[in-house]
């Protein structure tokens, strides 16, 4: 199986505190991305890189071997953001089959990805206490995804997307449109795919999640880190 991680992006919200791509932003001194790296399990044996941006050639310089931790690393490059789905999908001629995505500066429970990829198709999931800043997750009693909102105005559930998931080559033949916000949205795919396409998306809820895009949160998530034993 193949990873597609986003590297791409600006990462303005932690410009204040750390110059430099916000990937290799330092949690109890390992950057952020070698969590999500450490914990992908062997049935990942490929990596693709999507970078971008004005950081893109430190991304580059960080990973010259071409390799992390045996897998071989492919970079993309993607010179226009237009969401996820199209962020990964930059990826859609080199991923063979099913494959694993993941945004890379988040924190995630290694049991929980390696659920995520034992199932045909899968999300990972985790419960907040401010779902409308996220992809919100509806699911029918059997924990399948029936269907999700993007940022709802309204409150519709607790669950939210993580940002990693287990998807095949369907997620990018799925064509939607643009959102108000610019942007291709993923809960709009996902939700095109159960409805339209029958398929079947099991949604994972991970033990921990530590997303780290501000400095409160990077603060929160070292002292997590530092107490689960992960640094």
């Amino acid at each position: 199986m193949q990873a597609i991680i986003l590297m791409a992006g600006k990462g303005t919200r932690m410009a204040k505190y750390y110059e430099g791509p916000k990937q290799l932003l330092p949690v109890a001194g390992k950057p952020v991305v070698h969590y999500l790296l450490d914990s992908l399990p062997s049935e990942i044996t490929e990596l693709i890189f999507i970078v971008g941006g004005p950081h893109e050639d430190r991304i580059r310089e960080h990973f010259a071997s071409g390799e992390y931790s045996g897998r071989p690393i492919m970079f993309i490059r993607q010179d226009e953001q237009l969401g996820l789905p199209h962020a990964f999908g930059m990826a859609k001629d080199a991923v063979k089959d099913r494959w694993f995505g993941s945004v890379a500066d988040d924190i995630f429970d290694p049991i929980a990805i390696q659920k995520l990829v034992q199932e045909d198709m899968a999300i990972l999931s985790s419960r907040v206490p401010n779902p409308e800043q996220f992809g919100v997750l509806v699911t029918n009693e059997e924990g399948y995804l029936e269907r999700a909102v993007e940022k709802p105005k309204e409150f519709v559930s607790d669950l939210v997307w993580t940002g990693a998931m287990v998807m095949d080559r369907s997620f990018f033949e799925t064509k939607t449109e643009l959102s108000g916000r610019g942007e291709y949205e993923t809960p709009d795919v996902w939700t095109k795919l159960v409805k339209e396409q029958g398929k079947k998306i099991k949604v994972i809820t991970s033990a921990y999640w530590f997303p780290v895009n501000d400095k409160p949160q990077l603060e929160a998530a070292e002292a997590k880190v530092k107490e689960l034993g992960l640094a």
